[in-house]
């Protein structure tokens, strides 16, 4: 078939219909093969030049949620999935602007292209029963030749749990244990110092980094709730303006502050219902993200815009997020930052605020605006 649609990364031609049945039809002929691809322990395709899905073992059933072999036949690894991506072209799977960052759509191109076998770790962000669903997959692809012509082998292990293991093992022996240190290093300065003013700002040290340590270990506890369902927001009426003004607080003697964070209140503060403690601790992230990536000449903002029927909550800072970044942040796992372990804190605001206090999240990074996150909620009257 000829296509004349656009793509930004791989090419966008497909089989038709009875050229994918009758490639379905040859395969099922070499009981070899099925054997092989059945037996493999993990999701196992074949996948036609056109990146087509033409065979699968009973694994990838179960991930792409199909009882019916022919729901699957003919399309691509994305679309079986329902990856939130794969209708951004006409062209499908493999042809928008986020696929040139999908560590699938990578491993498929160039085992295509270079004829090598090829592993990436991949994030794919899915659509499940109306719900986002966040996979985490080590996937490989090997060029395979069968009748003289040439497929892909492609498997799919999935590596979320490992990615979650890191993650808390960065939380609970770095973050954590720092924090602990910082107490213990301060409650032995306590012992040795009876000066009264000294005593009073280490007791008031010792209990925000016990304040913190507690914050780290419930929003951990939190965002796994939140990913098994389990979570329960705490709705409550509170001023619009409290919510900015405690994250202030918290940040304003922060060690990643240096009298660069600055406020913008509503004039006519009003009230709104939602769960205090989440949407804290989801513009907490925000801010300090913006505060991490800022030098202390440029100014971080914190500030509300109303509009009739919602609430705006922003953090603008002025660096820009390079383009290959911007097409993977809220993807689980997916960090700017070189450690093994992060990527959590804009995925949770996402998770939190979208599938729970009924908000939306979303950002802009241009010459123009620079770079703003946005949470935006409903306005209860």
């Amino acid at each position: 078939m000829n296509y004349k649609l656009e793509t930004f990364f791989d090419t966008p031609e497909r089989k038709s219909d009875e050229d994918v049945l009758n490639e379905i039809l040859s395969l099922k002929q070499n009981s070899l093969m099925n054997q092989i691809i059945e037996g493999f322990p993990e999701l196992a395709i074949i996948l036609n030049e056109h990146r087509q899905i033409i065979a699968f073992n009973s694994k990838a059933l179960k991930t792409f949620n199909v009882d019916i072999y022919l729901d699957i036949v003919g399309k691509r690894l994305g679309e079986a999935l329902n990856c939130i991506y794969s209708n951004e072209t006409e062209a499908g799977c493999g042809t928008s602007k986020f696929c040139r960052e999908c560590g699938a759509a990578k491993a498929i191109k160039k085992c295509k292209d270079e004829n090598i076998e090829t592993t990436e770790e991949c994030r794919i962000t899915a659509l499940k029963n109306g719900k986002q669903i966040n996979y985490d997959f080590s996937v490989y692809a090997h060029p395979i030749f069968i009748n003289d012509k040439q497929y892909t082998f492609f498997t799919v292990k999935d590596i979320s749990s490992e990615k979650r293991r890191e993650a808390l093992e960065r939380i609970f022996f770095h973050d954590i244990l720092n924090t602990a240190g910082a107490i213990r290093g301060l409650t032995e300065i306590l012992t040795e110092t009876n000066d009264i003013i000294e005593r009073t700002e280490i007791e008031k040290a010792i209990n925000d980094s016990i304040n913190q340590l507690i914050e780290e270990i419930l929003a951990q506890r939190q965002l796994r709730n939140a990913e098994d369902g389990n979570l329960t927001p705490d709705f409550e009426t509170i001023s619009a303006n409290f919510i900015i003004e405690r994250i202030f607080e918290m940040y304003k003697n922060h060690e990643l502050t240096h009298n660069n964070l600055i406020i913008k209140k509503l004039e006519n503060d009003i009230n709104i219902i939602t769960d205090k403690m989440l949407i804290i601790r989801s513009l907490s992230n925000l801010t300090k993200n913006a505060l991490e990536a800022s030098s202390s000449e440029q100014l971080v903002e914190l500030g509300i815009n109303l509009t009739s029927d919602q609430i705006e909550f922003y953090v603008k800072n002025e660096n820009l997020i390079p383009e290959n970044v911007q097409l993977q942040l809220f993807q689980r796992s997916f960090s700017t930052k070189n450690s093994k372990g992060r990527g959590i804190g804009l995925y949770s605001v996402k998770l939190i605020v979208e599938q729970y206090l009924k908000g939306t999240v979303s950002f802009v990074s241009n010459e123009i605006e620079r770079t703003v996150f946005k949470i935006k909620l409903p306005v209860n009257n």
